[in-house]
């Protein structure tokens, strides 16, 4: 890392933004005190989309050849442009990938480097497209072209944790992914490379943090406090048990603020369970019922034992992933590391296929 910067904002819910103009100053002021502490040019910048401003569209495609031939990237290509051609899907598609590539034999190849050089008629993908909000993108294009990026490129959020998060062969079959955020929690299902179905709800910290001031009369402050000492995965409390806050105050009962917590996290809960009801409770694979949904987010590192209290309300076993390093080995970091991951990752294939196309 050269520098990296943090600004608070008033946040997004699942219809999108609170305060546009409170986005456009966090962006403002975090890129400005990245840039003079760089004290370089930078021209180019990798924007994470946010699963609620991503639409999702899959499709199962198939291109043929007049006969057996060796499979290139190029056919690749033409396979995810042909698909996206038959989509007739209105919108900005940022992105693309495959849960999972065959060539007529009922094989499934997990990446196109594997069926490159192989010789078929036939070239299938499951395909999964992204398209980005017209609002979000407009928003962020034109504020970071008034501040002087000639490139900007966009990263499903979603996309680029589960692959960075979650190593190859466990994707390699159904795998979930929950993200609980500060105002919305995202579940994603992902096969291979690409996300199946991904859906998300309005509650997070922040929602949890309305419920106690709420619940208790008190304000944010006294809030976050109680949240950040509380923990929802303890055992039973004594009835006359009560918070002491900093301030020497007393907050009803322990029992009592830990019931609030998780009635307030029973947003995603509910949202997460008819999910998997609807889509994949009769699916014929045993893996899915014993899969276990991976917890990540900043609100896994803030309120403690949501983990827990997922896998309790849904019968299911639940992971918390993190990424891999030194310091960032925290939920809370695992959106800026991955995306961070798939930019770098992006930026060596493209200069990686250019010196091969540009080579006489």
């Amino acid at each position: 890392f050269n520098d990296s910067h943090s600004e608070t904002y008033e946040g997004f819910l699942v219809d999108g933004f609170f305060d546009i103009a409170s986005f456009r100053k966090a962006v403002v002021t975090s890129v400005t005190s990245v840039r003079q502490n760089h004290g370089g040019a930078l021209e180019e910048i990798y924007v994470g989309v946010p699963a609620p401003f991503v639409s999702l569209r899959t499709k199962g495609h198939t291109i043929s050849f007049p006969k057996k031939r060796k499979i290139t990237m190029q056919d690749v290509d033409a396979l995810y442009e042909s698909g996206l051609n038959e989509l007739m899907a209105s919108g900005r598609c940022i992105r693309r990938s495959a849960m999972y590539f065959s060539l007529g034999d009922n094989r499934k190849y997990f990446s196109a480097e594997s069926i490159c050089g192989v010789s078929s008629t036939l070239l299938k993908g499951a395909l999964s497209y992204y398209f980005v909000s017209d609002e979000f993108y407009q928003t962020v294009t034109d504020l970071l072209e008034d501040l002087g990026f000639s490139k900007v490129h966009f990263i499903p959020s979603s996309l680029a944790q589960l692959t960075y998060l979650l190593p190859e062969k466990k994707r390699e079959g159904y795998a979930f992914l929950l993200d609980v955020g500060f105002l919305t929690t995202t579940i994603s299902v992902v096969y291979g490379n690409g996300i199946v179905r991904e859906d998300s709800f309005n509650c997070g910290i922040g929602t949890v943090l309305v419920a106690l001031m709420q619940d208790l009369g008190i304000d944010y402050d006294l809030a976050e406090e109680i949240l950040c000492a509380s923990n929802i995965s303890g055992g039973a409390f004594a009835k006359d048990e009560r918070f002491k806050t900093e301030r020497g105050e007393e907050i009803s009962t322990i029992e009592h603020v830990n019931d609030v917590i998780k009635c307030a996290l029973d947003v995603a809960c509910e949202g997460v369970e008819n999910v998997l009801n609807k889509y994949y409770k009769d699916k014929a694979s045993t893996g899915l019922t014993v899969n276990p949904i991976n917890v990540t987010g900043e609100g896994v590192s803030v309120i403690k034992g949501v983990a827990e209290h997922i896998a309790s309300r849904l019968n299911r076993l639940t992971a918390i992933v993190c990424p891999d390093l030194p310091y960032y080995d925290k939920p809370y970091f695992s959106s800026r590391m991955a995306l961070l991951a798939m930019a770098t990752s992006d930026k060596k294939e493209k200069g990686f296929f250019k010196r091969i196309f540009n080579r006489k």
